[in-house]
């Protein structure tokens, strides 16, 4: 096959063109995703990401979203609804994530986060595959932060504090176990019930000591890193609460730090400068304009990368805001592809038959 020309592209699955016109779209559902995917190779496909994207080698704009609700009174659904597009040229992969997170979800016995990714070829736009996107957004939110944390913290043991003691209150757990030896974690949760039932299942995960925090206020007294990652809408967590050396990841509602909290953090890192100063942690105080992109010290990408530095001094305290790109959607959901295609693991569907029969509804 010769290199450069159009018989080149599909790097990962390397056919013909003959052969990718008569290719179906694969498809990857839940079940496939929880047997391929692993906390060690999602770490792997983030660090990958960012690192590339630190180079100038990501695509990755800015997440377009229709408000259903979620903070709005009309419509009346408490939902919204993102697209996430990414091109990832390590891996000659785009892509674009479509997700809701429905807060009405859990009571009716449903994920809170409901997602597809779609991969398609970057040169000709055919569709590779379909894959269910829920565990990759909880493995990858998770993923993210642990990876930032790895080139922030200049440290390999650590004792963290998580608020969230829910689906990816129990990812980052798992994400930062992958890359520090954690020595004690301090969880919160204001149901005391989820308190519980994290500690028992996730003592069973991860090899370290789980605690209850007696209150919010507990969580970062030992921590040296701390994650929040509720549906919290109070600004509970407290400047006077973080002490210098610290790193705070403000992931959940993203309204759930003080405003003196952001705005006294030595250095803030973002995962997209574009996005951060309309959405996330800062949007509040950007609005304000208590806030400017100056006041950003960098991205993840350029830490990961090596263009800039991320921790300097060790007293500084540091906000990191990864609040989630399509990059590493589409990094993942890519690495999943490459597994499932080298164990022939997929579903398939042809979307251009000459005669398509419509479903009865």
């Amino acid at each position: 096959m010769q290199k450069g020309g159009r018989n080149s592209f599909f790097p990962i699955l390397k056919i013909s063109i003959k052969e990718v016109e008569e290719m179906p779209c694969k498809l990857i559902n839940a079940d496939m995703v929880k047997e391929l995917l692993t906390m060690k190779d999602t770490v792997a496909a983030c660090e990958e990401a960012f690192d590339g994207w630190g180079r100038g080698e990501v695509i990755c704009p800015t997440k377009i979203t229709l408000e259903l609700g979620e903070d709005a009174e009309w419509p009346p659904y408490k939902n919204g609804l993102n697209a996430m597009p990414a091109y990832i040229h390590s891996k000659k992969s785009a892509g674009i994530k479509c997700v809701g997170g429905s807060l009405n979800n859990p009571s009716w016995g449903l994920p809170y986060i409901i997602a597809l990714i779609l991969l398609f070829d970057p040169e000709t736009g055919i569709f590779r595959c379909i894959v269910d996107g829920e565990q990759i957004t909880n493995y990858r939110t998770g993923a993210q932060s642990a990876v930032a944390a790895k080139y922030l913290s200049g440290k390999k043991k650590i004792k963290m504090g998580i608020y969230g003691a829910g689906a990816q209150g129990r990812t980052q757990l798992m994400a930062f176990a992958e890359v520090f030896d954690i020595e004690k974690v301090f969880i919160y949760d204001i149901n005391p019930e989820a308190v519980t039932k994290y500690i028992d299942e996730m003592s069973k995960v991860v090899k370290t000591e789980i605690c209850a925090a007696g209150s919010a206020e507990d969580v970062p007294k030992e921590a040296d890193i701390i994650v929040s990652v509720t549906h919290g809408r109070d600004k509970f967590i407290k400047n006077s609460w973080i002490k210098p050396g610290q790193i705070v990841f403000p992931m959940g509602s993203f309204t759930e730090c003080e405003d003196e909290l952001l705005l006294s953090a030595d250095r803030v890192f973002v995962d997209s400068v574009g996005q951060t100063m309309h959405r996330g942690a800062l949007k509040s105080v950007v609005d304000k304009g208590k806030f400017k992109q100056e006041m950003i010290t960098g991205t993840i990408g350029e830490v990961v990368s090596g263009k800039i530095d991320g921790r300097i001094r060790d007293n500084e305290k540091i906000v990191c805001i990864p609040i989630g790109t399509g990059a590493m959607d589409v990094a993942v959901a890519t690495a999943i592809f490459e597994k499932a295609t080298k164990l022939d693991m997929f579903d398939q569907y042809v979307f251009n038959k000459d005669v398509e029969v419509e479903p009865k509804r």
